[in-house]
């Protein structure tokens, strides 16, 4: 029988923050609300953008 791997350790919420910051800089995410409000909408109201 195969071994289970190990469990990943659980991240803090601070290196959790990190990791979400290193990624957003990474995909050059918006820092603009307005950018995200779109995108959003987008998302949650089937794509119409008003």
């Amino acid at each position: 029988m195969a071994d289970k791997p190990k469990p990943k350790s659980k991240l803090s919420d601070a290196a959790r923050h990190e990791r979400f910051k290193d990624m957003a800089r990474e995909v050059e995410a918006s820092e603009d609300a307005k950018d995200f409000d779109k995108a959003f909408k987008r998302v949650t109201d089937g794509g119409h953008v008003q």
